[in-house]
């Protein structure tokens, strides 16, 4: 990217999959924004937890390729109410074990 040049935003189809708030599994499919300056940033239908886990995986235009979903830590955005939930993806590290 050039210096001064203003940061890419990118859109992308998804499937986000987890537990919301009332701990009911769902999934769901919506647009995933994604920016070099702010992150990852999505819109869901229902409420999740600060900090829930969800699995996000790309759907291909095609659909012929299946992709895998990778795990995020989602926390809640504040927005206009009746607009729905977002939320800012973060990456979630798998812990190591001792010994």
């Amino acid at each position: 990217m050039l210096p001064n040049a203003p940061p890419e935003t990118g859109t992308y189809s998804v499937e986000v999959s987890g537990w919301d708030c009332h701990q009911i599994f769902f999934v769901e499919r919506t647009d995933l924004e994604w920016n070099e300056c702010s992150g990852k940033h999505l819109a869901l239908r229902r409420s999740l937890l600060d900090k829930a886990v969800v699995f996000v995986r790309l759907l291909q235009p095609n659909g012929s390729n299946r992709s895998y979903a990778v795990a995020y830590e989602a926390t809640s955005m504040q927005v206009p109410a009746g607009k729905g939930y977002f939320y800012r993806l973060n990456t979630v590290h798998p812990c190591r074990r001792e010994g």
